[in-house]
């Protein structure tokens, strides 16, 4: 997500492209052996390696309450595919017949590029399930990750109550060939980084002023035609969004130095994942930056022509 971070849940819009690595999903139906009808999935990282391998008896059992607080990241994980799994109906999967289920990242798991998204976009597609319906009850959030997963192009993504909509959004890589993307190594959990800020999102959204001027900087950013517009839109954005939710920009949680003319921006959840920066601000914290893998956004996101 480019612009429109947290605030999308309160109505703003937001700005997305997706990027050219996603996960692949396969699917293996076979005779089930003696032991009865099961669904094997298997997760495995971008190295090959396998992360996750679950087995699950069908049809699926009611899985006991869990203490979130308490379990183990192998839990929780569990839980999640028991959560998508149980909605799809019962009638899709055939009798005598079981399930080999494999998922392989094409990026790190620890980049925040969207290794749930992309799971419920595929899982969706081959259950014949409403992607966004299956976020909700499994992820909660926004939605706008399944939606740029379903659509593999740049959006404009907002939503009116609990319904999403999206329609599609361009942005020439000529604006963008100077933008870098830092990968900070630590994935932050945006769903509980979401819960963190949800009181003061609710007084955002009561705040006439405040939330104009959130939709009108969003859509100064998706407008913007020139360099110099489109980077202060961004820094706006999230300067306006920093002080309403009482957060700290990359600026104050690194203590980097304010350079005319650069960029330097959270992307994913604020405090990890990514940030977004240009060749300016990229010069002047060269060195603060030489521990962090940089790719260049143009090289990674996908490209579509802007008539």
């Amino acid at each position: 997500m480019l612009c429109g971070e947290y605030a999308v849940t309160i109505g703003i819009e937001a700005l997305a492209i997706p990027v050219v690595p996603g996960q692949w999903m396969h699917v293996w139906e076979f005779d089930s052996p003696g032991g009865g009808d099961r669904l094997i999935w298997e997760a495995k990282e971008k190295n090959g390696n396998t992360w996750l391998n679950e087995s699950f008896s069908l049809p699926l059992e009611v899985m006991d309450a869990a203490d979130e607080k308490n379990s183990s990241e192998r839990d929780r994980d569990r839980k999640v595919l028991h959560s998508m799994i149980s909605l799809v109906e019962a009638s899709f999967w055939k009798a005598g017949k079981s399930y080999r289920i494999e998922t392989q990242l094409e990026f790190e798991r620890s980049s925040g590029l969207g290794s749930s998204s992309t799971m419920v976009a595929n899982f969706a597609r081959y259950a014949g399930l409403d992607a966004q319906k299956v976020q909700q009850n499994v992820f909660g959030g926004s939605g706008y990750d399944v939606a740029v997963a379903e659509l593999g192009k740049g959006l404009v993504f907002w939503k009116n109550g609990e319904d999403a909509n999206w329609d599609a959004w361009k942005l020439s890589p000529e604006l963008t060939s100077k933008w870098k993307i830092v990968f900070l190594g630590e994935k932050q959990n945006s769903r509980s980084a979401l819960d963190d800020v949800k009181g003061k999102l609710i007084e955002i959204q009561k705040d006439d002023f405040l939330m104009h001027q959130l939709q009108q900087v969003c859509a100064a950013v998706k407008l913007a035609s020139q360099v110099p517009m489109l980077e202060a839109g961004l820094e706006m954005w999230q300067a306006i969004l920093a002080m309403s939710l009482g957060l700290e920009t990359p600026y104050q949680y690194f203590k980097f130095q304010p350079t005319k003319g650069g960029l330097c921006k959270w992307l994913g959840a604020w405090g990890g994942d990514m940030l977004l920066i240009n060749e300016i601000f990229a010069e002047s914290e060269q060195e603060a930056l030489k521990k962090f893998q940089t790719v260049a956004w143009n090289e990674i996101v996908v490209q579509q022509s802007v008539s």
